[in-house]
């Protein structure tokens, strides 16, 4: 019997405006990646060779460490970082109940209990409701930087120290992102904690071509132990096996492949930065829709993310992807309510609140003016088709 010829359906081609858009950027610099790993894998050079080196040094110089760790995902750093920090069974480390559920994977991995706690209405964990879930047996905080915007890490700091608590980034989403601590330093995300936790994945604002991460450090001893981890345990230098570590390494192509990325990471994160701007003018004002606030004299966002928090959340989505815009609608059910979570009896009414309103619209620096203005009016005309809509919190999101 001949077989039929199906033709499928590219889900791709039906959207005006993509979330991302890993295709564009690899046809803008097709030749010098086809020229990267051609020359990769003809001089054999495919773990722990020199691209990783230099990719190494170059993220710690970017974010202001001592030390640049490249791990094989952004899950892995997170779950080395505890490990390196000791945390075990019987701590707890307080986390965002606003994050991807990996986050509090990482803790549990070390048989430790993962606190969840509420955040502000920018999507960061709240620094009060720190201070109110310390105990005893608080190891740990875990701050996680959303959507590219850094935690309160003034007050934050001076909880950890008061307390005595040890710091672990989450700043997958933030990588190039700043804050401007209360003694007038600009800060990298990834450089206060005892470590900080990359990812690279495709989609991030600097992303590989599979799965990749990296963890920066200032702490000599936290970067032997991470390197050792890493690698089955072994110190590399003397052959010596310290620990029981796992295979985690950063796969040298992808490390010769983002060192091509990096270059045009600066032009990349200013382009996030207009494409921000073209959002905030083009939504300001609309009925339902509530913006993030923009950069302000402390916070330099790299805006991983543009969320808005929207009433009718799922109809509007709808109503967008019918116009050939594709977004996201992160985390329906929150990380605390999740069946692998299950049971507790913990709520989080601010995270819960965000969970049901929230849409990432499309941001990428290969989006052009005209695609902005698309997703902008179109998304203006499904409000002013719907009555009786009225603000989501009476105001615009308040970023500190």
């Amino acid at each position: 019997m001949a077989k039929k010829n199906i033709r499928k359906t590219n889900p791709v081609a039906k959207y005006k405006v993509r979330y991302v858009n890993p295709q564009k950027q690899y046809q803008d610099h097709k030749k010098e990646f086809l020229k990267t790993v051609d020359g990769v894998f003809s001089r054999g050079d495919l773990i722990m060779r020199k691209d990783l080196e230099d990719f190494e040094k170059k993220i710690a110089g970017m974010v202001g460490v001592k030390h640049a760790i490249g791990v094989n995902s952004g899950t892995d750093a997170l779950s080395l970082s505890m490990e390196a920090a000791g945390i075990k069974e019987g701590d707890e480390v307080i986390v965002s109940g606003y994050t991807v559920m990996m986050s509090v994977s990482a803790i549990v991995h070390q048989k430790a209990t993962p606190v969840l706690v509420d955040c502000q209405s920018d999507y960061n964990i709240d620094p009060g409701e720190i201070e109110k879930a310390i105990t005893p047996k608080t190891k740990a905080i875990e701050v996680v930087h959303m959507h590219g915007r850094v935690c309160d890490m003034d007050r934050i700091m001076e909880i950890a120290k008061n307390h005595k608590l040890i710091v672990i980034e989450d700043a997958a989403r933030a990588l190039g992102a700043k804050y401007k601590t209360e003694n007038g330093q600009w800060k990298m995300a990834g450089s206060f904690g005892l470590s900080g936790c990359f990812s690279m994945y495709p989609f991030k604002v600097l992303g590989a071509f599979g799965d990749a991460g990296a963890i920066t450090t200032n702490d000599d001893e936290t970067a032997r132990k991470l390197r050792m981890l890493r690698y089955n345990g072994e110190d590399r230098e003397t052959r010596v096996f310290y620990a029981h570590g796992r295979t985690a390494l950063m796969d040298n192509l992808q490390a010769a492949l983002l060192n091509v990325k990096i270059k045009y990471f600066p032009g990349w994160l200013a382009r996030r930065r207009q494409i921000a701007k073209v959002y905030h003018k083009g939504l300001a004002g609309i009925d339902g829709v509530s913006i993030p606030k923009f950069e302000d004299s402390r916070y330099k966002d790299c805006w991983q993310n543009y969320g808005i928090r929207a009433q009718r959340r799922d109809e509007l989505v709808d109503y967008l992807d019918k116009n050939g815009i594709e977004v996201l609608t992160e985390w329906k059910i929150p990380a605390h309510r999740q069946p692998v979570m299950m049971p507790n009896n913990i709520s989080l009414p601010v995270t819960e609140s965000i969970c049901a309103e929230s849409v990432l619209l499309p941001m990428y620096p290969e989006l052009n003016d005209s695609q902005i203005e698309y997703v902008c009016k179109t998304l203006r005309r499904f409000y002013d088709c719907v009555p009786g809509i009225t603000r989501v919190a009476g105001k615009k999101i308040s970023r500190r």
